[in-house]
């Protein structure tokens, strides 16, 4: 459990070294890296992990797969994030008296998505429409 008092680029930095971890052994030659932002306003940190979990969701969903996510008490994981493949932590943390959400990606080259797929969390967690990936057609041509 993170403590109270924990930083959050101290929080950050343990959600760099869980995907740094997870992803095993790999060739740190390419230009990897991370995206981060936050969201705050929260009311309690139950709202912040349910819109956290809601937004992966929809992620996912809105690119046609199924969500490949997991949970720990206060983040949400995401593998492999449409469009491009970005580790995504959404981690929600509460500290004197705001509850704030932290979103941090992580790929090992960037494709041109990572930030975009964080941006695109930030504003799903600021309650922003997101559009569809594939609108359906409008009948007229």
């Amino acid at each position: 459990m993170i403590s109270h008092t924990t930083s959050l680029r101290g929080m950050l930095r343990l959600a760099g070294m869980a995907f740094l971890v997870g992803l095993g052994t790999t060739s740190f030659a390419v230009a990897e890296g991370f995206s981060s932002g936050y969201v705050t306003g929260f009311t309690s940190e139950v709202e912040c992990m349910n819109t956290a979990r809601d937004a992966m969701q929809q992620q996912f969903r809105r690119h046609g797969m199924e969500p490949d996510m997991g949970e720990a008490t206060f983040s949400v994981l995401g593998f492999e994030v449409p469009p491009g493949v970005t580790q995504v932590a959404i981690i929600c943390s509460e500290d004197q008296g705001r509850v704030t959400a932290s979103v941090a990606g992580y790929s090992l080259q960037e494709d041109g998505t990572r930030l975009d797929t964080i941006n695109v969390f930030l504003d799903m967690l600021e309650g922003v429409p997101v559009a569809p990936v594939n609108p359906a057609p409008t009948g007229s041509k």
